[in-house]
């Protein structure tokens, strides 16, 4: 058994405070530090696999392994400050999140409980994605795999170790290798898949492992004289080079777990192997202060990211370098104290039977707050006045507002009731009053539903809704894995033949979809039920080319028609902002920007490509809401009635009013 080695946490040191600088998203003179500071938990595989491997080894080589023993210091290790974490989170969470932000919490956190966050997460956005800034159990995805790597690794080296003893290293090489190679064939089409899993991971807890092989540690103190000397003294210092690079100048583009992770996981392996009293890399990561934190850097990890998310969620702003040193302080503080009071005890060999049960109780009670926050919708009733009535505006984006529970529809590929009206076949649409008015598009048509049908009713008209969710107004075409797209547009079609009179008809798709949109399928509901698109990239120009022509078809029938253009898509969560705003400014709201560059010019650009293919022609009136929401170049997300946005470039209610204004 090794002894303890504390240039080791001096390395957990290295990559939990890369880890915080990353998910802070810190930057310096406008320089992003860290930008590669996710590779710290790359480094935590490698250091978990190398000392696993070690105590796995060194037992069965005494015939002294027991897996109850391995698995019951597993639990001791890594439960205790886990639950903790989570009792207090889940404490917090209640008094800082909105209903449908605590639903999403409570579902990660029974995730996180029985080490399964990963998967959780791999079914929602991107580890890198904007909206990963708002999970405060995001980081718990890595101890899932670790726990997963736990259940299945001893049994590897137990059946290695008892039928192919001679080829332990070999055998754990090729099964590294089979997974750096798996894990650089899938990234490029399933970066998730890659990311979140443990059979693309494996290969750098295995590595790690094949370490305490080879480790000159093991075998004493070597003579580090002559070349063997000096490869020693240089080594590390290799090594602790190709762990800063890939923390400080390789970003989150990049496909990974991929081959370029070798960069970190071969520099912590060079660390481990050959770390010596003679090297500086050592002598640094051998420091007390360095070595202090290493040592509570498991408790850090599992707390910074709750103290940094619900920082955002309270504040809505950019972490700055003084918000950054007192979130770091809140979050060792913390650390220590789950360290010293919790880690330290349970690691001790007499455990009492009071902390077992204690210990328990508060899963359960994890587990029953789960629950109790999906069975109540997120404890609405926690919310009161302006705070609560902007919440049910923004519980459900605006385009899902629309609907008719007094006769409803079917769902065009599985034939379930809805009543949704974006939702529903349009053999049978929401149709409200004279029906005036007609709306078509895709969800960015559904927004306006609500609010002009609102209007329209108090002179006693109404609308009928040909919009349908992600389906825009083309013939013969989609987006995505949406071929029911075209049997949606074929219904459009019929519902306007039957039109007797002149209608007002408001089009608004989503523009973003062009460049991707697709052709030629003959069976589209079947292919559409198995979320498999077929057909080819046919070009945006066609795309653009239908769209037209759809519009002058509508024109040439007799109809006025309002084409909607595209509004400025902030990258902001406006929803959060506004929430911010009404906790730290009186319960009120004030005008404000978006933060998000280039988005005034993006409405130009794609305004003008408007324009090429619809000139201005009789009939034809052309909606621009940068003409409401911006000013001088600058484009508002909140005003003085709230939120202007709601579900990503989806406008709110009163975005909407706003745009609806411009209709004369």
């Amino acid at each position: 058994m090794l002894k303890y080695r504390k240039e080791l946490d001096g390395l957990r040191c290295l990559a939990v405070m890369a880890v915080i600088i990353y998910h802070a998203g810190i930057s310096l003179f406008g320089i992003k530090l860290f930008k590669g500071g996710f590779f710290g938990v790359d480094v935590f595989l490698v250091l978990s696999g190398y000392l696993i491997t070690d105590i796995i080894i060194n037992k069965l080589d005494s015939n002294a392994f027991s897996l109850l023993d391995f698995f019951w210091r597993r639990i001791k290790r890594i439960l205790p400050a886990l639950i903790a974490m989570l009792s207090v989170t889940s404490v917090a969470a209640y008094f800082i999140l909105l209903p449908n932000d605590l639903i999403k919490f409570s579902e990660s956190l029974r995730s996180a409980l029985y080490f399964g966050s990963n998967y959780y997460f791999l079914g929602e956005d991107s580890y890198v994605s904007n909206a990963s800034i708002f999970k405060p159990l995001l980081h718990t995805w890595s101890l899932a795999v670790e726990w997963q790597f736990y259940i299945f690794y001893p049994f590897v080296l137990l059946f290695i170790n008892r039928f192919f003893k001679k080829y332990r290293v070999s055998l754990l090489l090729s099964l590294a290798i089979i997974s750096i190679f798996y894990a650089n064939y899938i990234v490029p089409n399933y970066p998730d898949l890659a990311f979140y899993t443990l059979p693309p991971r494996a290969w750098e807890l295995v590595l790690g492992g094949l370490m305490s092989f080879i480790s000159i540690r093991k075998y004493g103190n070597l003579s580090l004289s002559g070349p063997g000397g000096i490869a020693c003294k240089t080594l590390p210092t290799l090594g602790m080079f190709m762990v800063l690079y890939a923390m400080m100048f390789i970003d989150s583009h990049v496909q990974h777990p991929s081959f370029i992770t070798l960069l970190p996981v071969i520099g912590t392996c060079l660390i481990i192997a050959f770390a010596n009293d003679d090297d500086i890399v050592t002598a640094a990561l051998s420091l007390r202060p360095v070595v202090f934190i290493g040592a509570i850097s498991y408790s850090l990890y599992l707390w910074h990211q709750p103290v940094f998310v619900f920082f955002r969620f309270m504040r809505h702003e950019y972490v700055t370098l003084k918000d950054f040193a007192g979130l770091t302080l809140l979050s060792l503080a913390l650390a220590y104290a789950s360290y010293r009071f919790i880690e330290s005890p349970f690691r001790g060999r007499d455990v009492k039977k009071f902390s077992v049960t204690a210990l328990a109780a508060f899963a359960s009670l994890i587990i029953a707050f789960s629950f109790a926050t999906q069975k109540y919708e997120g404890f609405p009733n926690r919310l009161q006045g302006l705070v609560k009535e902007t919440y049910e505006m923004y519980k459900e984006p605006e385009f899902r507002r629309m609907s008719d529970s007094s006769q409803p529809g079917n769902n065009i590929l599985t034939g379930e009731q809805v009543y949704a009206c974006g939702l529903r076949s349009l053999d049978n649409p929401c149709k409200y009053g004279d029906e005036s008015w007609v709306t078509i598009g895709d969800s960015f048509a559904g927004q306006y539903e609500y609010a002009l049908q609102e209007s329209l009713s108090k002179d006693g008209k109404g609308l009928m809704s040909l919009a349908y969710e992600q389906c825009p107004f083309l013939t013969n075409m989609w987006f995505g894995n949406t071929p029911e797209c075209t049997v949606v547009n074929e219904q459009r079609w019929k519902q306007i033949e039957n039109l007797h009179s002149k209608k007002n008809i408001l089009v608004a798709v989503n523009y973003d979809f062009f460049p991707g949109i697709k052709a030629g399928v003959s069976n589209p509901l079947e292919m559409g039920r198995q979320k498999f698109s077929g057909g080819v990239l046919i070009g945006d120009d066609e795309a653009w080319k239908s769209y037209a022509e759809n519009i002058k078809k509508l024109i040439a029938l007799g109809h006025d028609v309002y084409v909607i253009y595209p509004a400025p898509a902030p990258t902001e969560d406006v929803g959060k902002l506004v929430f911010s705003q009404l906790r730290n400014i009186g319960y009120k709201f004030h005008t404000q920007y978006t933060s998000t560059p280039g988005v005034y010019d993006a409405v130009l650009e794609r305004s003008a490509k408007i324009d090429a293919y619809l000139p201005n022609m009789p009939g034809l009136h052309k909606i621009r809401p940068a003409d409401a929401l911006c000013e001088k170049g600058k484009c508002k997300i909140i005003d003085s009635n709230g939120g202007l946005f709601n579900g990503g470039s989806h406008l709110s209610y009163s975005g909407v009013k706003e745009v609806l204004g411009l209709i004369h």
